[in-house]
């Protein structure tokens, strides 16, 4: 029985950690996010409260998704338009290998977006990605203000609207677009 107690312990920890990853995967709007989404190219690990106070884009993307190769430029574009102490975008390449997010970046290294790896997968399960392309948008109070799962090039002024949004702190139609 002296193992008992520990092995409870274990079996806490377990259930606890997997307790954060099931109610993280269904993030709604006013939510706070989950801070950790990957690594940069020099492997350091990213972190949301390095932002707090700006509007965060966070788009899930990988180079196989043809949605989400149209995304990209208009993202770069975002950030190139927007002022970093402002907007910041956060294009997480999912569940693809390093060598791969390293080809991306050398293409796209002197793109003004965040690029970072998420190749295990575990950002992108934190955040409930099941498909791409996926966005998040967090607000100035680093709560979520939009989450768009599987959307098209025509709802791109929808998603400048809920930007413009969030930084007049107010929200639009809060929902969960699919």
């Amino acid at each position: 029985m002296r193992g008992y107690p520990r092995n409870l312990f274990l079996w806490a920890m377990l259930f606890a950690q997997f307790g954060a990853v099931a109610s993280a995967a269904h993030l709604r709007i006013g939510d706070d996010p989950p801070d950790v989404f990957g690594k940069t190219i020099a492997r350091q690990p990213v972190h949301l409260a390095d932002y707090r106070g700006k509007i965060v884009v966070i788009s899930f993307w990988a180079t196989w998704c043809g949605p989400c190769r149209k995304e990209l430029p208009v993202l770069m574009a975002l950030q190139k338009n927007a002022t970093p102490e402002k907007v910041v975008v956060l294009s997480v390449n999912w569940r693809q290998s390093y060598e791969t997010f390293r080809q991306i970046h050398n293409v796209l290294k002197d793109s003004d977006v965040t690029l970072i790896s998420d190749e295990s997968g575990r950002a992108g399960e934190a955040y409930g990605v099941k498909a791409i392309p996926h966005m998040i948008i967090v607000g100035r109070d680093g709560k979520i203000a939009a989450i768009h799962v599987g959307y098209s090039e025509k709802e791109i002024p929808i998603l400048v609207d809920e930007i413009n949004a969030a930084w007049i702190n107010t929200s639009p139609d809060a929902t969960v677009r699919n």
